[in-house]
């Protein structure tokens, strides 16, 4: 286990020392969000890692520790939209995540790993964690949207932060998680396909014009330190169960510590199919959850809890893929439902990726609706190198104003393998 710790750390190095400068800055900021959470990781993991090594079972000979360290920089281009007055639009956006995965099995069987993701990424300065003020509408942020209609003062740069750091146990019983991570709703989502993976027209990781509202991918808790369980997969169909106590992560994807109202005792239940139906061919993926979560907030129009419902599917046929996901959450309000949908399709030509996706997206309490469209191909251009391309049109209709953009999206993904350990 020491080996492995230092290799984490050594890695980490090695990225501050040899990045740019904004990329130094930015892991040094996801440094100082490891000090704040170290400790409680730290005793937790210490403990149950001494647990698991003082069992009989734990004391057999078992199988080498493998230790996986991946790194990967994506870069999004977005240099001439064509903008609507009031929406500012973001030339150049990145993200660098340094993704570090341990596992050993034990001679029963029992797989016992965990798992240190860093991310660093400069995200439009107005969105930081997919919240947004579009002015308009003076109220609270939605429980699970995020979304505002008052007016924005945000100017965020980028960000450093620890977005999993969670041990895993996986045996005949089922796979326990305890730390850091997402919980089972989001875990379990499926989707449209798209050829775009940062900088799509939902659940987008980077958003270059500040107006993507679609958002189906069921994440209400963010990275927050929880316990989950999922049972094994029985002809194709898997259940999990979260349960966070505080959500309290100010993720790079999902800020729930920024958001009017706080979210505590979140429970979160959801089932997964993967099958491959053996005489078509067809593979179908399919997800369904609900959520739910305490509210803590002044205001009288509050609920007492944020209850979410959601589910998608996507099935691959020989020559292409279709798929669509769609949400509904109270928000946590009365009267403040967020809905939105998307679907897709997907195919390849000649060793490259095209898709069409369109969504749409609505919040009743920001007052808030929205669409989007992208047509995109995405290719491999040399090992661990990849290029998209996307021509998106999307717009975003506020009680304080329309905004809008229109335009290629360039989409650039580096990747390969960091660092690689086998050891007793």
């Amino acid at each position: 286990m020491t080996r492995i710790l230092s290799a984490i750390s050594l890695s980490f190095r090695v990225c501050i020392a040899f990045g740019t400068s904004r990329t130094r800055a930015v892991l040094r900021s996801a440094a100082e969000t490891i000090g704040d959470q170290g400790m409680r990781i730290t005793v937790l993991g210490g403990a149950m890692l001494a647990g698991a090594a003082l069992s009989p079972l734990a004391m057999a000979q078992s199988a080498p520790i493998e230790f996986e360290s991946d790194l990967e920089a994506v870069t999004v281009i977005a240099a001439f939209h064509d903008t609507r007055a009031g929406t500012d639009s973001e030339d150049v956006l990145y993200e660098v995540t340094l993704d570090n995965r341990f596992e050993k099995v034990l001679q029963n069987g029992l797989q016992i790993g965990g798992r240190l993701t860093l991310r660093g990424q400069r995200d439009h300065p107005a969105r930081p964690g997919f919240l947004g003020r579009f002015g308009g509408a003076p109220g609270p942020s939605g429980a699970y949207s995020g979304l505002s209609g008052e007016g924005s003062t945000r100017d965020t740069g980028a960000r450093g932060q620890l977005e999993a750091a969670y041990l895993e146990f996986d045996g005949g019983y089922g796979e326990l998680r305890i730390g850091r991570d997402r919980g089972a709703a989001a875990r379990f989502f499926e989707g449209a396909p798209s050829a775009l993976t940062h900088a799509s027209i939902s659940n987008a990781y980077l958003d270059p014009d500040g107006i993507k509202i679609i958002r189906t991918n069921h994440d209400l808790t963010g990275p927050s330190a929880k316990i989950s369980y999922a049972t094994p997969r029985i002809l194709g169909l898997r259940a999990g169960a979260s349960f966070t106590p505080d959500a309290e992560a100010a993720g790079l994807d999902r800020n729930v510590r920024d958001m009017s109202a706080d979210l505590s005792d979140a429970v979160e239940l959801a089932l997964n199919l993967s099958r491959r139906l053996r005489d078509s061919g067809v593979r179908i993926d399919a997800g369904l959850a609900w959520s739910s979560a305490g509210i803590d907030f002044a205001g009288s129009s509050a609920r007492d809890r944020v209850g979410t419902w959601s589910a998608g599917a996507n099935l691959e046929f020989d020559s292409f893929e279709v798929g669509g996901s769609w949400i509904k959450s109270d928000n946590g309000f009365a009267g403040a439902d967020y809905t939105a949908w998307e679907i897709g399709v997907a195919t390849e030509l000649a060793d490259t990726e095209i898709s069409l996706n369109y969504g749409e997206a609505e919040d009743d309490l920001a007052g808030l609706l929205g669409d989007g469209i992208s047509l995109a191909a995405r290719r491999d251009i040399a090992n661990g190198l990849e290029l998209a391309v996307a021509y998106q049109d999307e717009a975003l209709s506020s009680a304080g104003g329309d905004f809008g953009g229109r335009g290629v999206v360039v989409e650039i993904t580096l990747k390969g393998d960091f660092l690689r350990i086998n050891s007793n």
